[in-house]
């Protein structure tokens, strides 16, 4: 499966999670409480992927260069 697709899905199911929230009724106040700590937990990780993907990115380059300038 495609990260990028992953990411994205993730992404989505966070707006999903905080717009089911908005409509819990007011006695629901834990259900609406966890609803948006999930997708607050979801927004973090999906933030650490994106960071570790363009590291990758960064470390790929400087091997390509590092390859490039050894021969």
């Amino acid at each position: 499966m495609n990260v990028t697709h992953d990411i994205a899905e993730a992404r989505a199911t966070a707006l999903v999670l905080r717009a089911k929230a908005k409509v819990v009724r007011s006695e629901q106040g834990s259900l609406m409480f966890r609803l948006n700590r999930a997708a607050d937990a979801l927004d973090r990780m999906v933030s650490l992927a994106v960071r570790c993907l363009e590291r990758i990115k960064e470390l790929e380059q400087e091997l390509r260069q590092f390859r490039a300038g050894a021969q």
